[in-house]
């Protein structure tokens, strides 16, 4: 087998390209979507990849299909994908060296591909095969399978006693001479299956192939990309910290609109004289977790601030997060251990903290005084970030309200966030002189480019009015509103109903609406699970119920839930 690159083009994103004709592969692609999708982008979050499917079902709009740039987009898309993974039916796909759409087509696709110009009796499907695998067997991981003909056979035999003429066009060949194109195409597959992740010439129905292409992923992942679904292989349980929370910073810094003066605000902080404690707070979802996110990125980006010791703690994002020791200990232990790299002491502080007492916190408390003073006497600058105040867990209801918290030695920085309706926080902290920054909604601009961008990083495209559509609805003034419904269009598989989809989505008249819209979808695509025992419990926010759902649908779940409930 190739020794295939264990580098993304992207080191942010996973793309993978999903060819195959339109008509009869629903099934695959559904299943795909619904069931492995949800487990892959898990998978990716965990190490703080974000995963794009590249599935042409819908994404290329009208105006693009008029001016004849289908191949062009299809075999773009291909360039920027990190796996192919390829698979047919019965239908050869759209083809005909008479077609004069299509071969305008080919004509447009010809001046940046001219090898197509060779090709034009081929269909657009298998020129994906030939871009995406067979012009350079090995150059990308590619999984190639071909649906069993006696599925097909089968189903247009019921179709036919029904008199359903669409199903027995969906699931038949185009013709005698498509039929010879196809098996000239599966001939070239098999003759460079030693270059392939592998290939499958009769599975026997769509779960079948759907399960054989997952399969076939996850071993390409974990092997070769080195994106493990297990976080026990991490050293300990301050590895296993460090990396969720990077990760959830990874995930944040991705896409961001419309902030660029409160990064500069807080940047000015950093190099003040006398730098002083800052809170952003605003509405849940608005996006304060993405602004600190992306100033924090470019702090440590930045060579001018190599000074500075950042450590960063998002409430939530990993299991205990929310304990007062569990952040002062987590907060201390990574000083500690940029203080031993800057003196050449070998070996990992360990602050212990097993108690839940108010004796131990205060300890707590003195330990991560005494560090920041340490690294401030050699010239260094810690910076303190800790995003989510709101969700920390209380001890009792008399405890007083972030009494946790100490106050910072000169030259450090402590930046941190709640929802603006948490005000006894917010009360608490002005109080102690801390500069606060407000977030107000998305404004339209940024919206549609929050719009724009995400849909691009999927290869897809929506009209101006489907734009216009959902950047004027006022619930996507919420960033993770629109986040959520913009990531819930990109693996809707139906590009007639995506108008309908989309009025769906707009139509939920909170976060919380829209979660619950999205685990109802989630609840129906896993309502029957072929893997019994598999499933899991876990609570979810809605009717603070708790849901049983198989294991796929479950990650998709809590990663949506703790990006809900936390921010």
């Amino acid at each position: 087998m190739t020794n295939y690159q264990k580098k993304l083009k992207d080191p942010s994103t996973l793309r993978i390209f999903f060819s195959s004709p339109f008509g009869g592969m629903e099934e695959e692609r559904e299943e795909l979507t619904r069931r492995y999708f949800p487990h892959i982008n898990h998978i990716c979050n965990s190490r703080g990849v974000q995963f794009v499917a590249v599935d042409m079902r819908w994404g290329i709009t009208s105006e693009a299909s008029a001016s004849a740039q289908v191949i062009n987009i299809c075999l773009k898309e291909l360039d920027r994908s990190d796996m192919f993974i390829g698979f047919f039916g019965q239908r050869y796909g759209w083809h005909g060296s008479d077609d004069s759409a299509l071969q305008e087509n080919f004509d447009n696709a010809a001046n940046t591909y001219p090898w197509v110009s060779s090709v034009r009796d081929k269909s657009v499907t298998e020129l994906e095969f030939l871009h995406g695998h067979l012009n350079n067997p090995g150059a990308l991981p590619a999984y190639i399978c071909f649906r069993d003909e006696a599925y097909d056979a089968k189903i247009c035999e019921e179709a036919k006693k029904k008199g359903d003429k669409k199903m027995v066009f969906k699931y038949s060949p185009e013709s005698d001479q498509s039929v010879a194109m196809l098996d000239d195409l599966k001939r070239r597959c098999m003759d460079t299956e030693s270059l392939t992740l592998g290939v499958n010439l009769c599975y026997k129905n769509p779960k079948e192939g759907a399960e054989l292409m997952f399969n076939a992923i996850h071993k390409h992942l974990t092997k070769y990309l080195m994106i493990s679904s297990v976080h026990v292989v991490q050293e300990d349980r301050r590895m296993l910290a460090k990396s969720l929370h990077s990760a959830f910073l990874a995930n944040k810094v991705k896409l961001y609109e419309g902030g660029d003066h409160y990064i500069t605000q807080l940047t000015q902080n950093v190099d003040a004289e006398d730098p002083v404690p800052y809170l952003i707070t605003g509405p849940a979802g608005c996006g304060k977790s993405a602004l600190i996110c992306n100033w924090i990125h470019r702090l440590m980006k930045n060579p001018a601030y190599s000074h500075c010791c950042v450590v960063h703690h998002f409430v939530g994002c990993a299991r205990d997060s929310g304990r007062i020791q569990n952040i002062l200990t987590r907060v201390t232990e990574e000083l500690e251990e940029k203080y031993n790299e800057l003196k050449g002491i070998e070996g990992n502080s360990q602050v212990e903290s097993q108690k839940a007492d108010y004796d131990e916190v205060r300890e707590l408390m003195r330990k991560l005084s005494v560090v920041l003073e340490k690294l401030t006497s050699l010239g260094k600058q810690p910076v303190v970030v800790i995003d989510g105040l709101g969700n920390v867990k209380k001890s009792s209801k008399a405890e007083k309200t972030v009494y946790w918290l100490p106050e910072f030695p000169k030259q450090s920085v402590l930046v941190v966030s709640t929802r603006k309706t948490d005000e006894d926080i917010v009360k608490e902290l002005e109080s102690r002189n801390f500069s606060v920054i407000d977030l107000p909604p998305q404004n339209l601009e940024n919206r549609r480019l929050i719009c724009v961008k995400t849909l691009q990083k999927a290869g897809k495209q929506l009209s101006p009015a489907q734009i216009d559509k959902v950047v004027h609805a006022n619930q996507t003034e919420i960033a993770l509103f629109l986040t959520i419904a913009l990531n819930e269009l990109v693996s809707f598989g139906y590009f007639r109903l995506l108008d309908k989809k989309i009025d769906s989505l707009i139509s939920c008249q909170s976060v919380h609406d829209l979660f619950g819209n999205v685990l109802q979808r989630l609840e129906e695509d896993y309502n029957v699970s072929e893997h019994e025992g598999n499933l899991v419990e876990q609570k979810m926010i809605k009717s603070k119920k708790a849901v049983k759902i198989s294991k796929p649908a479950s990650n998709i779940k809590v990663d949506v839930y703790k990006f809900l409930s936390t921010y």
